[in-house]
């Protein structure tokens, strides 16, 4: 539900959505369809962070927060996301319509 109000012509809401709250941060959608969504954000340690929510058959869906580029070793470095972006992340992924399946 988005809520307006109309002043002197112009619109301005009073909600934001979660995009733009990510937006804020610096996490700016790249893609999005009904397989996920992917984010990208320069950081101040000259790297470009991605986070990408993936949906899984199993209910078991997935945030991964890697650093784009791979390492000396070949590999993506795993980077840590605050609870802030992981709420931001959940809350993304319900307003997608996915369900969350209880791990066993």
């Amino acid at each position: 539900m988005l809520i307006a109000i109309v002043e002197k012509g112009k619109t301005m809401k009073l909600f934001k959505t979660v995009d733009e709250k990510l937006a804020e941060i610096g996490l700016v959608k790249v893609k999005e369809d009904e397989y996920g969504a992917s984010y990208e954000r320069e950081t101040r340690f000259g790297y470009t962070q991605c986070v990408d929510l993936v949906c899984k058959a199993s209910g078991r869906h997935l945030i991964q927060s890697y650093e784009k580029g791979v390492n000396q070793d070949g590999f993506n470095n795993c980077v840590g996301l605050s609870m802030y972006e992981a709420r931001l992340c959940r809350k993304k992924m319900k307003r997608m319509g996915w369900k969350e399946k209880k791990c066993q």
